[in-house]
């Protein structure tokens, strides 16, 4: 398959490459989660400013889950819409550091106030564990807005890779068990289904910032060995068993991405559920963009067209 890269993209990867670096698989866990939040904290934009950044503390199923809040400029004592985010990283990485530009800037040019979480990772926690602290931090995001002068009536709830995964799955659990009525759903190339192999997984398995081996890593680390099956929707959330009235959605995907077809897919059962939900794929991106905006200026302008259709959807 011929790549032809975003030039800011292909440059920032060719010095990547160059420093020859082991497979992130090849890594030991606790360099890898370091590296990965150096890196977005070095590729990220470092301008944005809030009203206000807050750590907060959120009670879980089985431990407290860490969460930051970020209040946009201007809006310190105004009530506004609010956005759960959860951060991804395949289930093992990631964390409210790695996040935390993505999550200024969301929250600046979007005008919401966004409540990022901390899940607990794979594979000291393995499979539920993420999904039982996304459902709790959501509901409790939801049962607390006005304490954080949020409109529970205008919570969306999104995040990028794992975490457009467990978005979804949140979103999907909600609707089926007359949980919270969220507003909106932001999906940043989510992983939806584990149970196939697409036609862009198949050509990018030798991807630089995702690739079949790390793909099978985090997945075997997340849910391997716990007797969970892979079309169990809190992992495919895709195989639901309806989609039928969750809330609208925005799903963004990058063109050279191996998770690109499952969320065009994901967009295709929505659609075909009759939930108002649009799509849009960024040519000559990669996975992970959207923590690359500080060098990458198609990367930022994705993100701020991602946060005005966040304003737009909530009003």
């Amino acid at each position: 398959m011929e790549i032809n890269l975003d030039p800011e993209l292909k440059a920032v990867t060719e010095a990547a490459l160059a420093l020859d670096r082991p497979h992130a698989a090849d890594v030991p866990l606790p360099a890898f989660r370091a590296g990965y939040v150096m890196a977005s904290q070095m590729q990220g934009v470092t301008d944005v400013v809030c009203d206000k950044v807050d750590d907060l503390e959120i009670p879980g199923p089985a431990s407290t889950i860490p969460a930051r809040l970020y209040v946009p400029a201007g809006t310190k004592d105004t009530e506004t819409p609010g956005m759960v985010f959860i951060h991804g990283g395949g289930f093992m990485i990631g964390d409210l550091d790695s996040h935390d530009s993505l999550c200024r800037q969301l929250a600046h040019h979007s005008g919401c106030r966004i409540i990022a979480i901390d899940y607990r990772l794979a594979p000291e926690h393995k499979f539920p564990a993420a999904v039982d602290d996304a459902i709790a931090a959501a509901s409790w995001v939801y049962n607390n807005a006005a304490t954080y002068h949020i409109n529970p009536e205008r919570i969306a709830i999104g995040g990028d890779s794992a975490g457009g995964n467990l978005s979804a799955v949140v979103a999907n659990h909600f609707n089926q068990h007359d949980g919270p009525k969220l507003a909106f759903q932001l999906l940043i190339y989510p992983a939806t289904n584990r149970t196939v192999e697409t036609n862009s997984l198949r050509d990018l398995k030798q991807g630089v910032t995702l690739d079949e081996r790390i793909l099978n890593y985090f997945h075997d680390e997340y849910f391997g060995g716990t007797g969970a099956d892979p079309s169990d929707p809190r992992i495919s959330p895709a195989l639901a068993s309806s989609h039928r009235g969750v809330p609208p959605a925005h799903i963004i995907t990058a063109e050279y991405d191996p998770l690109r077809d499952e969320g065009e897919a994901y967009y295709e059962i929505l659609k075909a559920a009759g939930v108002e939900v649009s799509y849009h794929c960024y040519p000559g991106l990669m996975h992970n963009f959207v923590q690359q905006t500080g060098v990458v200026t198609n990367a930022r302008l994705a993100v701020e067209e991602v946060a005005a259709i966040m304003k737009h959807a909530l009003g």
